[in-house]
């Protein structure tokens, strides 16, 4: 496992982040129609979307579901969201607090059925922080919700999750996009913080004692909801 150094790092860069946003609403609808047979929306469910960026799982799921609330640290992506929904009655965006981001307490008397945590926790400090997020999901959750931790880095290697990106890009005809963004990404901010905050990567084994130690009814898994096939998910049942 690989520490973050820092945290805030991450914060400020996705309150500046303009590289991610054209392709962030691809990978939401690749991980929309991946996890259909896996999470199973439907109209009675009340969904938290952990990291909602700026909103595009949203967009798929306020029809298919009956509320969606999206969370995140970026003022930003939050005020984004509240202005680009604003006329949809069932869609509601809290901004998460810098210093207890794993906090979900406020929103506690929702009791949402479905909780998504998408391309995140690889940007906390550490697998203790992980634990914070599921300990705080358990206390908000309806009984027998699920909680979908995806897009876990579990090796080293951003080599691997290029080859990865373009593998999937070429499948779904949108390489000439990725190939910009992976262009404009290499003389971005994100690959600076990368460089020095690194991301958490959480290896199967720890994973799995993850499991283990907190007793969970959950199980990995390692088809591909995301674009990077080398990385796993974790779903876990409350």
């Amino acid at each position: 496992m690989r520490e973050v150094n820092n945290i805030k790092g991450w914060i400020e860069y996705w309150n500046t982040d303009t590289v991610f946003l054209n392709i962030m609403g691809k990978i939401a609808g690749f991980f929309f129609s991946r996890t259909m047979p896996i999470l199973n929306y439907s109209s009675e469910d009340t969904v938290l979307d952990i990291g909602c960026g700026p909103g595009d799982l949203e967009y798929l799921l306020k029809d298919e579901v009956k509320e969606i609330y999206g969370v995140d640290t970026s003022q930003r992506f939050i005020q984004e969201c509240q202005k680009k929904f604003s006329k949809n009655s069932n869609v509601f965006f809290y901004k998460l607090d810098e210093k207890k981001y794993t906090d979900l307490s406020f929103i506690k008397n929702k009791k949402v059925s479905i909780i998504i945590c998408l391309s995140v926790i690889q940007y906390y400090k550490s697998v203790e922080e992980v634990e914070m997020l599921i300990r705080s999901v358990k206390k908000i959750a309806r009984p027998g919700a699920t909680f979908l931790i995806a897009d876990i880095p579990v090796k080293h290697g951003a080599l691997k999750d290029i080859l990865s990106l373009l593998k999937v890009s070429l499948k779904e005809k949108i390489l000439f996009e990725t190939l910009k963004f992976l262009f404009q990404l290499r003389f971005s901010k994100y690959y600076k913080v990368r460089s020095s905050r690194g991301l958490l990567i959480i290896s199967e084994r720890e994973l799995t004692q993850l499991i283990n130690r907190l007793r969970l009814n959950a199980r990995l898994l390692k088809m591909p909801l995301t674009f990077n096939h080398g990385r796993m998910h974790l779903l876990i049942n409350l």
